[in-house]
């Protein structure tokens, strides 16, 4: 609890504020539960409309009613144990992408990865109720807590520091972070449904698609105009295992395409040339990706050579990090060596 504390002085300006409301938010629908004691029905109306938390707490049938849960559900655990788990992910996962990414970029990807899944899970229970007339989908469906959170963390360590190794329980289990997104998003969900919380099974998954696009497609580099990381080591596809590559690329390939129509994102050869007009060399680096889709053995491209500068300045912050911290206290992170193999050009 002492080293908790301690680290907790020195983190990020971002990282404090949505700790300490998680804190509070999750602390006060707990004890505002408790001090009201069980409920007397089984109704699923009923039971949402004598919870002592629904004004911080999102169910789909009251979001008209408190909107603003929208916004502060996401800092709401109900469930003691998750909540424990979920303030040391905010102070230690969060300060760590922060001291990465900058205060700014850090606190829009909280906004976008709580408020878009929250919004867009509530949409899903709602259509789940119009086609089964089922009112538990819309007051016995909590949509709170971090697990879309957590997926956008998953989604943001593979791309920083991708092939580090993390052993736990003296080296029995371990794992690459660049396996973390899939191992969190198979196996959470399992637990929440077990669990019966629908709308933890819908975060974690909502979550991990809108990490996914945002820091693929919008996230502004620092000191950089340029908006994402389309690098081949973060393409969709890398999420998945192999045998499912030629499907999750047929359809990832389908959708950015209709989203290029629509001008929701930046076509590929768009961003080609503002990285090339970024890094001086417009014309000398240009790839015609709509001629040459599957070209393999390319050198590196400004945007790779700069994903690939941000994930080893990452891990050499998340080495000096765990340098600081005493090893009894933290599972050992250990980087594994990277593969010199080129891979295909994927722009997904």
């Amino acid at each position: 609890m002492n080293a908790f504390l301690s680290h907790a002085q020195g983190l990020p300006v971002v990282t404090k504020i949505t700790t300490a409301l998680y804190f509070v938010l999750s602390v006060s629908a707990i004890l505002l539960r408790l001090r009201a004691g069980p409920t007397q029905t089984n109704d699923p109306i009923s039971v949402a409309t004598e919870d002592p938390a629904r004004f911080i707490i999102l169910r789909p049938g009251f979001v008209i009613n408190y909107p603003w849960t929208i916004l502060t559900s996401a800092f709401v655990e109900p469930n003691p144990l998750f909540f424990v788990c979920g303030l040391v992910t905010l102070a230690f996962i969060g300060g760590f992408l922060e001291r990465q990414w900058g205060p700014r970029s850090y606190g829009l990807f909280v906004v976008v990865v709580t408020a878009v899944p929250a919004l867009t899970a509530t949409l899903a229970a709602i259509a789940a109720y119009a086609v089964s007339s089922r009112s538990a989908l819309l007051y016995a469906t909590q949509v709170c807590g971090l697990p879309a959170l957590v997926s956008g963390f998953a989604v943001g360590l593979k791309q920083l520091i991708p092939d580090y190794n993390v052993k736990i329980l003296k080296g029995a289990l371990s794992f690459r972070m660049n396996d973390l997104p899939g191992l969190y998003t198979l196996v959470v969900p399992i637990l929440y449904s077990l669990l019966g919380n629908l709308g933890g099974v819908l975060l974690v998954n909502i979550g991990f698609v809108e990490a996914f696009i945002f820091l693929r497609f919008y996230k502004r580099n620092s000191s950089s105009p340029i908006r994402g990381d389309r690098s081949d080591a973060f393409a969709f596809i890398t999420f998945f295992p192999e045998f499912a590559h030629p499907l999750v690329r047929r359809i990832s390939n389908g959708i950015y395409g209709l989203a290029v129509k629509c001008k929701l994102v930046t076509s590929d050869e768009g961003y080609q040339q503002a990285v090339s007009l970024e890094s001086g060399s417009f014309g000398a680096s240009q790839v015609d990706t709509a001629e040459s889709p599957g070209i393999e053995d390319l050198e590196a491209s400004p945007e790779e050579t700069d994903a690939d500068r941000r994930r080893a300045l990452a891990s050499k912050a998340l080495e000096m990090r765990l340098g600081s911290i005493p090893s009894s206290e933290v599972s050992v992170v250990t980087p594994s060596p990277q593969p010199n193999d080129n891979t295909t050009t994927e722009s997904k």
